[in-house]
């Protein structure tokens, strides 16, 4: 992603957003603020001081961490700021919006309790994966400026780096292609009933599995543990509809993140993901869960052909490439986008499960990290997503919710256990009948 000279100043510059940051700034809300939170649990209470030199000077090696967002006639774009971002305290929901007036300029934020160290990004400035480079280098350095001596800090960032500009690119611009057709239309999908909270309330729920366990009881099948877990999720919420009775019957279809530098190489830190639909069609009967596992690997095997995934790219690129979209004020795009918002993002999927990566930290530093946990976006519209991500033996694997009963956890957990898969199991809410 190239630098922009600022339209105020001849000594500042500018980041336009890349693709889906475009989408996603048009269309956040309080309540679906596109904010996903990483965290580390470390082996003794954070000292602050020392946390907040870290993130000073990892800050400056990840550009995109010192900006705001701000809005022009045409377009949204990215501003730098000087500051690191603030370290809060750690006391209310995860993932909320810090309202209206201030979410702009508070597109991460780090937050400490006890010995967990949190960091929370708005999704236009990057994804999982960005996300995961960051709180590397943090604990990284927190944990050297704490004493702890670790020569090699293998592909880590270090904070006197100097910036690739490769890692800024708007990397889906790069594989656009106008001769494509666009992705197949789906259809409305089900969702999890009942109330939703009111306010910041976030239910989540945290399930730590034994990663090798796991990978015992997906070889099992000839699965991959984002193929298995994928297919517990729609076989739960196939679960969930049955006992709903909610009618005419909706497929059922989860979205599935697919981490594009695995498919093109590219060193970007911004965002570079799509989607696979993986769906089961209820008015066809009840589906086994060796059917629906069968449905996911395949549904995986031909979603992550880079020609299915040009046709996303065609789709979402090319209104940014249209002479006239460029000349539409931003307010009219953003009323436009949000409706897109609501019959695409939200209507026609059921639920979210993103599985971010496998962490891995020099020994030196291993050793005193307990484990990573990754909490999806809220979304109100849908159930429960779901987060995952491993480090050392632990899979956690975490139900992020704003609806009130927690059902479809129950269903989920109760279905791993039926497999041999028992977890510890931890929320940050009551449970609720």
């Amino acid at each position: 992603m190239a630098n922009y000279r600022h339209p105020e100043s001849a000594n500042d510059f500018f980041f336009p957003l890349d693709n889906s940051a475009v989408f996603m700034a048009a269309t956040t809300v309080t309540r679906s603020p596109y904010v996903f939170r990483l965290s580390c649990e470390l082996d003794e209470p954070v000292y602050v001081p020392a946390l907040e030199q870290a993130v000073s000077l990892v800050a400056a090696r990840f550009p995109f961490v010192k900006t705001r967002l701000r809005s022009g006639v045409f377009w949204f774009y990215l501003d730098p700021v000087d500051g690191p971002p603030a370290i809060l305290p750690d006391t209310g929901y995860p993932c909320a919006s810090p309202g209206r007036a201030s979410w702009k300029t508070n597109l991460v934020r780090v937050f400490v309790r006890g010995s967990v160290i949190s960091c929370e990004f708005h999704h236009i400035l990057t994804d999982g994966t960005g996300g995961i480079e960051f709180i590397r280098s943090l604990i990284a350095e927190y944990l050297t400026l704490r004493g702890v001596t670790c020569a090699d800090w293998q592909d880590i960032r270090r904070p006197d780096e100097v910036v690739d500009p490769a890692e800024l690119e708007d990397a889906y611009d790069g594989l656009f292609r106008s001769d494509v057709p666009n992705p197949d239309p789906l259809p409305n999908a089900f969702h999890e009933a009942g109330g939703r909270f009111d306010g910041d309330e976030y239910r989540v729920t945290s399930a730590s599995f034994s990663v090798a366990k796991t990978l015992e009881v997906c070889r099992a099948r000839g699965a991959t543990i984002t193929a298995f877990f994928t297919a517990v999720y729609l076989d739960s919420l196939q679960t969930l509809a049955g006992r709903s009775g909610q009618g005419p019957f909706k497929p059922i279809c989860v979205q599935i993140p697919v981490n594009m530098r695995k498919i093109h190489p590219s060193k970007t830190m911004r965002n570079f993901f799509l989607f696979i639909p993986v769906s089961i069609d209820r008015r066809l009967g009840e589906y086994s869960f060796d059917e629906i596992l069968q449905r996911v690997q395949y549904s995986l095997k031909t979603g992550l052909d880079m020609r299915e995934m040009q046709r996303q790219i065609h789709r979402n690129v090319r209104g940014e490439r249209f002479l006239f979209s460029r000349v539409v004020p931003l307010a009219i795009k953003n009323a436009y986008l949000r409706h897109v918002g609501e019959k695409v993002a939200d209507a026609q999927f059921s639920g979210n499960l993103s599985n971010t990566q496998t962490v891995t930290m020099p020994a030196e530093f291993a050793e005193h990290i307990k484990r990573f946990d990754m909490i999806p976006p809220r979304r109100d519209t849908i159930g429960a997503s779901v987060g995952m991500i491993s480090f050392k033996d632990v899979l956690s694997v975490i139900f992020a919710s704003r609806v009130r009963v927690n059902d479809l956890e129950r269903i989920f957990l109760s279905k791993c256990a039926s497999f041999g898969l028992e977890a510890r199991v931890v929320s940050n809410m009551p449970a609720v009948k």
